[in-house]
């Protein structure tokens, strides 16, 4: 049975008060309460401050182009058909450069796990805004506000029939955890 320390991995360089922190604690908890092994899963990221995800956690890893995390996935998931293959991504890598990917991967539904760190906001070009950003939320480059109109990842899912979909907030690691759970779960059925 694994332990805490088994998934230990670099430690973390995300700024103090990030939500990551919340998804990397919850992350590991829903692993240990599925009894995972650390050898037994990979993770796959893009680029930004989701993309430094699979560094902070003891596993087998790619870590890959921005906005490409999905195909790399899928093609890990294709070549093994066992191995739980998840993939984390920012709402910048997979719903802006990633988003056609996105679409695709979801009409295969070849069972990877996506989770999406969704902070509304480029994080590691600190201001750029993202497809999730609000319209009319000021940043550092569009001081006049963002004019497009916010991109609703759920939405997409639900039209695109995905077969799993949920939405958790990093600092409510208890119901966070469940919904890892559900969708971790969800690869073994």
């Amino acid at each position: 049975m694994p332990t805490l320390q088994d998934y230990r991995g670099q430690p973390p360089a995300w700024c103090p008060g990030c939500g990551n922190f919340g998804i990397l604690k919850a992350f590991k908890d829903a692993m240990l309460e599925l009894n995972i092994e650390p050898h037994q899963f990979i993770i796959v990221s893009g680029i930004g401050q989701a993309g430094e995800f699979p560094h902070y956690v003891r596993c087998n890893t790619f870590n890959g182009l921005h906005g490409r995390t999905l195909p790399v996935a899928t093609g890990i998931r294709l070549s093994n058909h066992e191995l739980p293959v998840m993939a984390f991504a920012g709402d910048g890598d997979c719903y802006g450069e990633g988003g056609n990917h996105l679409l695709h991967a979801v009409r295969r539904n070849i069972n990877v796990k996506l989770f999406v760190h969704d902070n509304q906001i480029y994080g590691l070009t600190k201001g750029q805004a993202s497809p999730t950003s609000m319209e009319g939320m000021k940043t550092k480059n569009q001081p006049f506000g963002v004019f497009s109109e916010q991109f609703n990842p759920m939405a997409a899912a639900v039209a695109l029939d995905c077969s799993f979909a949920a939405r958790g907030f990093a600092g409510d690691t208890k119901n966070f955890i469940k919904i890892l759970d559900s969708g971790l779960f969800h690869f073994f059925i």
